[in-house]
């Protein structure tokens, strides 16, 4: 405080008007509308580094089987090797972005479910593209939640 009161007097200026500015802690605050921003491009990133690996896996791919020179092998192993680092950094993105934004996944589980139909029937519906029948009705799920309590004699 002492240094204030002597630059006070030397600038000849009141104390009282020499504030002192706190800076904001590091890291700052949390802000979701950037992080989004930033969560989408890197996983436009990575997957444009994906996209173009392909290509240059192709290349290095046929470069080495046209040439049988190991030197080119390895390169294509070592390509391989990074192509499935970045598969594996999509996937920590994103468990990453859920862990920052606290967001949980709910997993809806269906116990006990029963098809009533025949097999052709089940077949279709599982498989709309190999379907016999060009027109496939969807199932309705049928739900009975509510079940009868034995009753005690009296």
């Amino acid at each position: 405080m002492n240094v204030n009161k002597n630059l006070a007097k030397l600038f000849s200026v009141p104390v009282n008007e020499i504030t002192e500015t706190k800076t904001p802690p590091a890291g700052g605050t949390f802000n979701s509308e950037n992080f989004q921003k930033d969560y989408e491009l890197v996983q436009s990133n990575i997957k444009d580094l994906i996209g173009t690996g392909n290509v240059a896996l192709e290349s290095a791919l046929k470069v080495a089987t046209q040439s049988d020179s190991p030197r080119a092998f390895e390169v294509v192993a070592i390509l391989l090797k990074t192509m499935a680092d970045l598969n594996n950094n999509v996937l920590d993105v994103h468990k990453k972005a859920k862990d920052t934004t606290g967001q949980k996944v709910e997993v809806k589980q269906t116990n006990n479910s029963v098809f009533v139909g025949s097999t052709k029937d089940l077949q279709n519906l599982l498989n709309k593209e190999r379907s016999t029948e060009k027109d496939v009705v969807d199932a309705e799920v049928v739900n009975n939640e509510q079940k009868q309590q034995p009753r005690l004699p009296e």
